[in-house]
C-alpha cells in the first residue's frame, strides 16, 4: 500500500466524491489516518488514507452506523494483510497469485463487488480481499474453482445471518466492545449449528 504523502485534500475529495468537511470530520474523529502538515494550513494524504474513505463510503452504502464502520476499520488496522485494493483486475490478480479469470467471475456473480473508480480501474475492500484471500486457500485445499463460485448461491443465507446478527446488535446500545462481544458470540452459536447439522449429514 502507497505509503508516500503526496495528494492535497481537494485531489482526495475528488478522487473519492466525498466533500472536503466530511473528510475533514473523519479526520477529527479519528476514522481515517490524518495527513501529514508541511505547513500550517497545508497537509498531504497517502494512499492509505483514499482506501479508507473509499471503504468508509462503501461501508456508509450499506447501512452501517458510524460506530461499527469506525470498528470496522480499526480492526483492518490491527490486520494489515487484508487491505482493501485499488487498481486493475491483472494487478490483484498478480497480488493475491490468482487466476484472473476466475476472479472476474467471482465479481460478475457478485460474491465481491468491484467498485470502478476510473476505466479498468476498481476500489475492493478489505472485507471483500479477505473473501478472496480464503477463496484461495479453500482452492489449495483441493476445492475446484467452479464450485467455490457457488457460495454466490448462499447471499440470500448470508443476508439473513446478517439481518439476524443486526436484531441482537441493536438490543445493545452499540459500544464498541457491546458490538465486539455480540458478534463473536454469535458467530460462536451459528457455527456449533452449522457443526451440528454437518454431523447429523455425515452420520
Amino acid at each position: 500500500m502507497e505509503k508516500e504523502y503526496k495528494f492535497s485534500i481537494s485531489e482526495v475529495s475528488s478522487k473519492t466524491g466525498i466533500s472536503t468537511s466530511a473528510i475533514n470530520y473523519y479526520i477529527r474523529s479519528n476514522l481515517i489516518t490524518p495527513p501529514k502538515k508541511t505547513a500550517k494550513t497545508r497537509a498531504f494524504f497517502s494512499q492509505i488514507t483514499i482506501d479508507e474513505l473509499f471503504e468508509v463510503k462503501e461501508l456508509k452504502s450499506k447501512g452501517l452506523p458510524m460506530k461499527m464502520i469506525k470498528q470496522s476499520l480499526d480492526k483492518n488496522k490491527k490486520t494489515p494483510k487484508y487491505t482493501s485494493f485499488t487498481g486493475s483486475i491483472k494487478k490483484l490478480s498478480e497480488e493475491l497469485s490468482m487466476n484472473q479469470n476466475w476472479i472476474k467471475q467471482i465479481i460478475k456473480t457478485g460474491l465481491i463487488t468491484a467498485k470502478s473508480t476510473k476505466k479498468n480501474i476498481y476500489f475492493i475492500d478489505s472485507l471483500d480481499i479477505q473473501l478472496l484471500s480464503n477463496l484461495k486457500k479453500m482452492n489449495l485445499s483441493g476445492i475446484p474453482e467452479e464450485y467455490l463460485i457457488r457460495h454466490s448461491e448462499y447471499k440470500d443465507l448470508s443476508k439473513a445471518e446478517s439481518a439476524f446478527l443486526l436484531e441482537h446488535i441493536n438490543f445493545s446500545n452499540l459500544d464498541k466492545d457491546s458490538i465486539k462481544s455480540i458478534h463473536s458470540g454469535f458467530e460462536k452459536v451459528r457455527n456449533i449449528l452449522r457443526i451440528k447439522e454437518l454431523n447429523k449429514l455425515l452420520s
